[in-house]
């Protein structure tokens, strides 16, 4: 309307007669721009008079709203009812035919579909689709009408807004960063970092990290580091006192300054010990087993209703952690782990039949072997903790490797340490006993020389028989293990345990406990320690990640043999490809 009245109001306004004859030419410009004007107002108003005027959720009378924008289907075919705005692409069958002249196109069977025992849920749905937005108003309901306001009161009136849920019944965590205002007196504050558990690259960063924010943000002075992880709280007298001087180079280092070791964690005595040196934040930082004791803790402080604030900085280069995209020094150790790979497969190529096997570290997950087996691009098979294989048969890994060595005259294998666990009890490979560390975790059979060993009896004959050489198997094995770990980070995990630290510091300040730091769907936010505790992230088999690009570019026998019956919106799937179990 406003349009309307300045089109039609601007034409008329006076100007002066004298003017230079340019005057004349701009007028006419104006005028044609109103016009224009014109036109979009009487196309608004029209359009309005048939789009906007909606009825409400409730039947009892009609209200004006605000015209959507229209829902753009994925495919002609869906009849789903969209509750997105998916941008469109175009698509072959929008303008083509099939056979007897219908619209639609031909279509044909992927042949990776027919591959046996691959799930279908590996395959992109009709209706499936990615959110551009991962940060949502948590305020928000799904009847976009009813909003909640910062107290926490209905701004619409309330029988409009009955039984609307708050969201859109999707999971959500806490957006991570420095807050307005925060909990503690940087004046008087005092915190400590502890490391737990095996190292991993990144660790001295995190240190440095948080010492860093601590002071240069905070004004923070007072940080002391203890040394020998949980059981170092047992003597104060020990601590070190941490500042920007001698933490100014940490990043430049692998392992950790203030040392590691698994168990000593006596929950009472470790919050006895805080109490009487005046911490008031604690920086925990490792991985699960960890975090199980970083959760007693914040539930000891918490029973005793104390001011002290733990945040979890979760460390495992295993990756498995669950609901998060990835941990630091996960990337690094798969840099190390891939730089293994290339000489595997430099050697492979060097002799007839060659065949390089590369043991990598994955206790229960096994994301280093396949991130590391898919960046190298030279792997032919790839097996994971995830997955159980066969030896024999059809399916089995040895047909499998026997024709790729014919044909290539060279194959690469890269294994997790925890796979073929139950393969190696089955043949008798196994003492049978779960004898475990003093983190609780079981200690694992050495799968990689059994299988270079198995491979090495089944593969020699065969390949002698079908060569004019009468060549044999060439096998060379490899194991880089406390290689991908001992080492500073790279310059992604480096940034990453910047931010992962920085976020634990705002969040501890902001008085924040009992939480993780870490990304998920690319930001940084806080996590409940429970949701993660006693539970692990371990590479999704079932649906759409990162194990079926591992499948299909091998070439390798898939070993599924159902269908994970759960839906894709029913999981948590990370970035790197994992699920939590």
């Amino acid at each position: 309307f406003f349009n309307l009245a300045l089109a039609l109001i601007s034409p008329l306004a006076p100007h002066n007669q004298g003017e230079h004859d340019s005057v004349g030419r701009r007028r006419h410009t104006v005028i044609s721009k109103n016009m224009a004007k014109l036109t979009v107002a009487l196309l608004s108003v029209t359009a309005l008079s048939y789009d906007a005027f909606i009825p409400s959720p409730s039947p009892r009378r009609w209200r004006w709203s605000p015209a959507r924008p229209r829902s753009i289907s994925l495919r002609a075919e869906s009849n789903a009812r969209e509750l997105w705005k998916v941008e469109p692409v175009d698509h072959i069958s929008d303008w083509t035919t099939d056979d007897s002249g219908s619209s639609g196109g031909k279509t044909y069977p992927n042949p990776l579909s027919l591959k046996e025992h691959v799930p279908s849920s590996w395959f992109v749905g009709l209706n499936d689709a990615v959110a551009a937005k991962v940060q949502i108003n948590a305020l928000e309901t799904i009847n976009d009408s009813c909003f909640l306001s910062e107290d926490n009161e209905i701004t619409q009136e309330e029988e409009e807004c009955e039984g609307a849920d708050r969201g859109l019944s999707a999971e959500a965590f806490i957006l991570a960063g420095p807050r307005y205002k925060i909990a503690f007196d940087p004046r008087v504050c005092k915190a400590a970092i502890v490391t737990c558990g095996g190292l991993c690259p990144g660790l001295n960063s995190v240190i440095r990290e948080v010492v860093m924010c601590l002071r240069r943000q905070y004004g923070v002075t007072r940080t002391v580091g203890v040394p020998g992880g949980y059981r170092g709280f047992l003597h104060p007298e020990t601590w070190r006192d941490l500042d920007e001087e001698n933490v100014k180079n940490l990043h430049n280092e692998g392992g950790s300054v203030l040392g590691s070791s698994r168990g000593g964690h006596d929950t009472v005595a470790i919050v006895d010990s805080l109490v009487r040196q005046g911490v008031n934040l604690l920086f925990v930082v490792g991985g699960d087993g960890t975090v199980r004791g970083a959760e007693k803790i914040a539930q000891e402080v918490k029973k005793r209703k104390l001011s002290i604030a733990v945040a979890v900085i979760p460390k495992t280069i295993d990756n498995d952690v669950p609901l998060l995209d990835r941990t630091f020094g996960f990337e690094t150790a798969v840099d190390e782990a891939r730089v293994a790979i290339n000489v595997a497969n430099t050697e492979a190529e060097g002799f007839p039949h060659g065949l390089g096997v590369v043991k990598v570290m994955g206790r229960n997950s096994g994301f280093i072997a396949m991130h590391a087996a898919l960046s190298s691009c030279v792997a032919d098979l790839c097996l994971v903790p995830e997955v159980d294989f066969s030896l024999d048969g059809p399916g089995g890994i040895v047909d499998h490797l026997y024709e790729r060595l014919v044909e290539h005259d060279k194959a690469v294998v890269v294994v997790a340490e925890g796979a073929g666990q139950r393969l190696m009890a089955e043949m008798g490979a196994s003492t049978g006993d779960a004898v475990k560390d003093a983190s609780g975790n079981v200690l694992l059979d050495d799968v990689g020389p059994w299988l270079s060993k198995q491979l090495k009896r089944r593969l020699d004959d065969r390949l002698k028989d079908s060569s004019p050489y009468g060549d044999g198997l060439t096998l060379k094995y490899i194991d880089p293990s406390y290689m991908v770990r001992g080492i500073p980070p790279n310059t992604a995990d480096n940034l990453y345990c910047l931010k992962l630290a920085h976020n634990a510091a705002h969040g501890a300040m902001a008085g924040f406990s009992s939480f993780i730091v870490g990304s998920v769907n690319t930001r940084e936010c806080y996590v409940p320690i429970e949701l993660v505790a006693n539970k692990r992230n371990v590479i999704d088999t079932s649906h759409q990640s990162l194990w079926e690009y591992v499948v299909f570019a091998t070439g390798q026998p898939s070993f599924q043999t159902n269908d994970d019956k759960r839906e894709a919106k029913d999981i948590i799937t990370t970035a790197s490809g994992g699920v939590v179990l």
